[in-house]
């Protein structure tokens, strides 16, 4: 992410950064001739390819805009609250399209600049400043955090960042995050996805790489149609920049994943500004019209932050919005100052600017490792702490990391040279494949930890899962398809126990599979993640509708026929019923939009529950409900295998929210609807005491995750489901 900072070289570091973001609106001028001598004989830029300290730019700062640093400052701060997950941050993600915008805008004038100065782009020296911008902080970062997994993190999850930091120091991760199922940009499993923000770095260089492409091939065309080369440079712009956001848009529903993280369903962000860079050398705007540019483009951010964009296929058409609004908010600042380009010069975001490519590039995993040593997201407060330590270490590697490959005042002479182009690119090669190389030993450190006692047995309680046949499976061990799945063979003259709910259903499934051993009853399972029980209106399509109505029918069927029938029905009641919200490893259902799918979910069981009572009721068959169930806030099996400052146990009053209410609830209908021969299940007196759940005790580990009770545990309850068992045999 490049655009996150300014680019600075060999020279004096205020001057130097006026000149490079003043460059813009020389090169706008200086391409009205496409002859060298047009420049001045002083600037020119040597013929050896080094890089060498210029003469002394001019200490104006007329033509400096700092406003360019505050929108990325204004950035910034969007990304570290949407990160961060600061209440009013929710569709902060924009920032990102802002810089990208910002830097293809950036990197556009700066090359333009050089083209207007000697009539050429040289090449090796753009990629020579690339290295040094990007690679000394970046490698740092990589190393530091490959340590800081290895001591804070699974080895699994060690494992995945070595994994991804490989890919990180070969520019590609964003491929690399494309094919990881368990990590989700918009929703990921706590502690996982240290490197993830590492996808748009890998973007933006490799547009870098594709951008000499677009050249070549305009500079071709208008050679071969003798035509100027700036406006056939634009015309290929607009016409990718369209190609782009058409395939973003058509990959947007089959392929999410890759709409978000493929370079060439991203490129259009950047092409804009280019385009942009491209427009404002031939077009000026009045004052007034740019006043109304810079208001509308705040605007806009402002809009999409209070009512944030679907996150389903993201980029897509909505990506528009923000991007529109970067480019409005540079092109406000083109010609002097405004109203809004003077908010974004304000010093503060100025500031946070010029230390936004280290402030990115350590807050995720700082975020990240919190969590991992958390077990769980940590309260917002430490969160801002996270980020705002992040932002002094992106200080110091601005002093002391970045400063080091930039040659600033007092560290060489006015005259002095630094290394070539070509000595700067292999090193910055072999650079990123040391990290390469310490990335891949730390996968085999990790992998030999992972086969140590202690982390075989947590492997052990995380696979402790309930088992159920192979075709009632998809990709996960909890079904995600509406189904009937028998969980003993079918016989058509016994009596039938249907186990129908979400996956506090299914987790149940071993206790009552051991209260029916020896028993001649058939098993029956209507379970899907995140799927409660409910009558589901007409019109409604979802899997978990679907599921429900397969379930009603099989009951109504059944109870007609002489064999007796009984139901056992479990949900998260609390979760549903507005109490609680969704674990920090939830049903095996959701993807990155969990939030969205539990609301949508609750919506249809708060109107169609009370139906659901009254229908399966009138059928006069007994119906058993398992009462609400604790969960924990960490996840047992990692919390219990390695000592913690904190207790992997917790309050009950915290373990159920609401307990009292949604039992007085969940009584008063079964009162109403149900047989007196109907059972309330209360499970929570054999997981809890009066004050206390536990994670684990007396040697057994009651949870294999945060919120769903180990298949041991579950063995355990048989005696909580005996009872119904018998009723029916």
């Amino acid at each position: 992410m490049t655009g996150l900072v300014p680019y600075w070289w060999a020279v004096r570091p205020r001057a130097v950064h006026e000149r490079a973001v003043r460059t813009i609106h020389e090169g706008t001028r200086a391409l009205s001739t496409s002859t060298p001598e047009a420049a001045p004989k002083a600037d020119r830029v040597p013929a050896k390819d080094k890089l060498v300290t210029a003469a002394p730019p001019s200490k104006t700062r007329a033509e400096y805009r700092p406003d360019i640093d505050g929108i990325r400052g204004a950035a910034a701060i969007m990304v570290m609250g949407f990160h961060a997950q600061v209440p009013g941050f929710e569709g902060a993600y924009i920032g990102l399209d802002l810089f990208f915008v910002v830097s293809g805008y950036v990197i556009t004038g700066l090359l333009m600049y050089e083209f207007g100065k000697t009539g050429r782009i040289k090449w090796g020296a753009f990629y020579a400043r690339r290295a040094r911008r990007l690679i000394p902080a970046k490698a740092t970062m990589l190393i530091g955090v490959l340590a800081l997994s290895y001591f804070i993190a699974t080895p699994n999850g060690a494992k995945q960042t070595a994994q991804s930091a490989a890919a990180a120091a070969g520019f590609f991760s964003n491929f690399y995050f494309w094919q990881q199922d368990d990590v989700d940009y918009f929703g990921h499993q706590p502690g996982t996805g240290v490197l993830l923000h590492t996808w748009s770095l890998s973007v933006e260089e490799q547009f870098y790489l594709a951008l000499p492409v677009l050249i070549l091939v305009a500079w071709l065309v208008a050679k071969l149609l003798r035509v100027e080369l700036m406006r056939t440079l634009l015309l290929t712009c607009v016409i990718l920049t369209v190609a782009s956001l058409w395939l973003a848009i058509v990959w947007a529903d089959p392929y999410p994943k890759a709409a978000y993280y493929m370079p060439i369903t991203r490129a259009f962000e950047f092409l804009m500004g280019v385009a942009l860079a491209l427009v404002v050398r031939k077009i000026r705007v009045s004052y007034d019209l740019r006043e109304v540019m810079g208001l509308a483009g705040v605007a806009i951010c402002a809009f999409v932050i209070w009512k944030p964009m679907p996150t389903d296929g993201y980029p897509s058409y909505w990506a528009l919005l923000p991007t529109t609004a970067a480019v409005l908010m540079t092109w406000a600042g083109v010609g002097g100052p405004t109203i809004v380009t003077r908010f974004l010069s304000w010093k503060l975001l100025v500031w946070l600017g010029l230390l936004s490519y280290g402030w990115y590039l350590w807050h995720w995993p700082f975020l990240v490792l919190g969590e991992a040593y958390n077990l769980a997201t940590p309260p917002l407060w430490a969160r801002v702490v996270l980020i705002m330590a992040a932002l002094g270490v992106s200080w110091l590697s601005y002093r002391f990391i970045e400063g080091r490959f930039y040659k600033r005042s007092g560290q060489v002479s006015a005259t002095g040279k630094t290394w070539g182009s070509r000595r700067v690119i292999i090193a910055g090669v072999l650079s990123m494949a040391t990290v390469a190389g310490l990335a891949g030993g730390a996968v085999a450190l990790n992998d030999e930890r992972a086969k140590s006692p202690a982390w075989q047995k947590v492997d052990e309680w995380q696979k402790d899962v309930p088992k159920m046949p192979a075709e009632c499976l998809g990709s996960t061990f909890i079904p995600d398809r509406p189904q009937q799945c028998r969980l003993t063979d079918f016989d058509r003259k016994a009596p039938t126990v249907v186990l129908w709910g979400d996956s506090h259903a299914w987790m149940y499934i071993p206790g009552i599979q051991a209260a029916a051993r020896k028993r001649n009853v058939n098993l029956v399972a209507f379970v899907m993640g995140a799927c409660p029980p409910y009558i589901p209106p007409d019109d409604s399509t979802i899997a978990c509708s679907r599921n429900n109505q397969m379930a009603l029918d099989f009951v109504q069927r059944l109870a007609d026929r002489k064999p007796p029938v009984r139901v056992i029905a479990s949900a998260s009641w609390e979760t549903y019923r507005g109490s609680s919200t969704p674990g920090l490893i939830q049903e095996g259902a959701l993807d990155g939009n969990q939030s969205q799918y539990i609301e949508n979910i609750a919506q249809l069981f708060n109107g169609g529950v009370d139906d659901w009572f009254e229908t399966v009721g009138s059928l006069g068959i007994d119906v058993d409900i398992v009462g609400p169930t604790p969960t924990i806030p960490r996840e047992a099996p990692t919390c219990e295998a390695v000592p913690r400052p904190y207790s992997c146990d917790v309050q009950r009053d915290k373990a159920i929210l609401d307990e009292e209410e949604n039992v007085t609830w969940l009584k008063e209908q079964m009162a109403e609807y149900f047989p007196d021969t109907s059972r309330f299940i209360d499970v929570t007196k054999s997981l809890c005491n009066e004050s206390l759940c536990f994670a684990e005790n007396q040697g057994v580990l009651y949870y294999f995750d945060d919120n769903h009770i180990s298949a041991q545990m579950s063995r355990r309850l048989k005696k909580q489901f005996a009872p119904s068992i018998r009723a029916v045999s």
